[in-house]
């Protein structure tokens, strides 16, 4: 090789810091997209909300610092407190009762077969419906001559004002919920039963252990930490549920379905109050951490096991 072609060649022949730093700049590249959709989609409007809730601000004129006002406000509020209630309800109520229907459904799902398959497939259908059109198609099945009353006035049962009786309005939403989330739940724990180990299992069946107790002392400690993140999901979830309450009740009937970020949504633009629905979303959010990591922790502590 001539001197002329190696000099040409040299430029092709990168060192370790070099291609290093060439990796780092396409990554960088490569990350600039979604750092700019995090920074103007998320981290500007927090940023913002942070602010506003030490401000009082009508979204007409000019924010109005005011301190902790707003939070002093907060502890004396009772609309707040009846929608933490409410939320809180809800959640405990939406989470729960889908987590333990969908391990039931999934356990029997997580066995071969060709029809469990297309069951899974199936069950996944009101998971990947929009929530608004999930909304919609519940709200005519709850109207006063919807399939809800109908399938009752065949029971011998009188109708029921689903969505305007305080007594109902909140397990109507539920219902709803819990058959929209109930898919994905299913669809997640069926991979974890899936992915655990089939010869503790065996090892078990030759010590004597029936279906049930394998259940209890093998299968629900092994999926700890895949129910444990479905809890979390589950929680986050319906601590922000807005778009059912919104459609289906408005928040009533006399604030039985008023959940804390329908009660924010009021506040800020039917109220004209952003300062002070800002600073509910912050006690929200602080809210949110503190649970999720309070499960997490409990997740971590099972990564040993």
């Amino acid at each position: 090789m001539t001197a002329v072609q190696m000099r040409l060649a040299r430029p092709a022949v990168m060192s370790g810091g070099g291609q290093r730093r060439a990796e780092e700049r396409v990554g960088g590249m490569l990350a600039l997209p979604a750092m700019l959709f995090f920074g103007v989609f998320w981290l500007l409007p927090f940023l913002s909300a942070c602010y506003l809730s030490f401000t009082r601000y009508d979204l007409a004129g000019t924010p109005e610092w005011v301190g902790l006002e707003n939070y002093r406000r907060m502890l004396e509020d009772p609309g707040f407190w009846n929608s933490a209630q409410v939320t809180a309800l809800y959640t405990a109520a939406s989470v729960l009762p889908a987590i333990v229907l969908a391990l039931a459904i999934a356990v029997p799902l997580a066995r071969p077969g060709r029809l469990n398959g297309v069951l899974r497939g199936l069950i996944m259908i009101p998971a990947v419906m929009p929530l608004v059109a999930t909304s919609v198609v519940w709200r005519i099945i709850y109207a006063d001559g919807g399939p809800a009353n109908t399938v009752l006035g065949l029971a011998g049962l009188g109708p029921v004002s689903w969505l305007t009786d305080e007594r109902v309005a909140m397990w109507a939403l539920v219902v709803m919920v819990t058959w929209k989330h109930l898919g994905l739940f299913v669809i997640i724990l069926t991979a974890g039963l899936q992915g655990l180990p089939r010869d503790v299992y065996e090892a078990a069946s030759l010590d004597g252990a029936g279906p049930v107790r394998a259940f209890f002392s093998i299968t629900l400690p092994l999926l700890r930490r895949t129910l444990l993140f479905v809890l979390v999901i589950a929680v986050v979830g319906s601590m922000q549920a807005f778009i059912p309450a919104f459609l289906l009740t408005g928040g009533g009937p006399a604030g039985a379905t008023e959940v804390l970020p329908y009660y924010m949504w009021s506040t800020a633009f039917s109220f004209e109050r952003m300062g002070y629905a800002s600073a509910m979303a912050m006690v929200l959010l602080a809210g949110l951490i503190v649970l999720s990591l309070v499960q997490f922790r409990f997740l971590r502590g099972g990564a040993d096991d």
